[in-house]
């Protein structure tokens, strides 16, 4: 592999027509950063319109009652995940590279990102679902589709791990096993 295509520099319609492209990156493992990172910033939209209606209704009693707080910090922590997002996608073209070059730990990365993938779509899962019941009620469409977002993203991220097992000799995929078992259990309990 050569050169590795900068993300978050593409236009959407470029980024699809590379992700179509016969090569190895971007692909399942990107796609799957990638669709976390549409549903922060789709939840990150929400979080704004919020702060908006918290504005537009200023009363003493919200400001007193955390509202605007609670959305400002919850806004910055939807930003925070779609940047770690987008940066998961670009590593994710680091972990190929390493991998089809023989890099030591490089099968290792073509799991380990996943996983970081699947982790941050969850913590975007678990921040909508705290945040949802707080929300005003036009955008919780909004909110609830970019739920789905993530936990499809989280889905899609364990998917690539499990298919990169196989690169792995038994001894260290074991331990990738657990931690995919661990994810998907905290997926299940919140």
């Amino acid at each position: 592999m050569e050169d590795i295509p900068v993300i978050k520099d593409y236009r959407l319609a470029a980024y699809f027509q590379e992700l179509s492209a016969d090569s190895l990156y971007p692909s399942a493992g990107s796609s799957a950063a990638m669709t976390a990172a549409h549903a922060a910033a789709l939840f990150a939209m929400a979080c704004r319109v919020n702060l908006r209606k918290i504005e537009e209704c200023s009363s003493k009693r919200e400001a007193r009652n955390g509202r605007k707080d609670f959305w400002q910090d919850t806004l910055h922590n939807a930003d925070l995940l779609l940047k770690q997002s987008l940066a998961l996608a670009q590593e994710d073209g680091f972990a190929i590279k390493d991998f089809i070059e023989g890099t030591p730990r490089g099968a290792e990365r073509a799991i380990d990102i996943p996983l970081k993938i699947a982790r941050c779509a969850g913590e975007i899962t678990a921040l909508i679902i705290r945040a949802f019941s707080e929300s005003y009620a036009p955008v919780q469409a909004d909110m609830e589709c970019a739920r789905c977002l993530a936990e499809g993203s989280r889905e899609a991220a364990l998917t690539v791990a499990r298919y990169n097992l196989s690169l792995l000799n038994q001894d260290k995929r074991e331990s990738y096993v657990k931690q995919i078992s661990k994810i998907e259990q905290d997926a299940s309990s919140s």
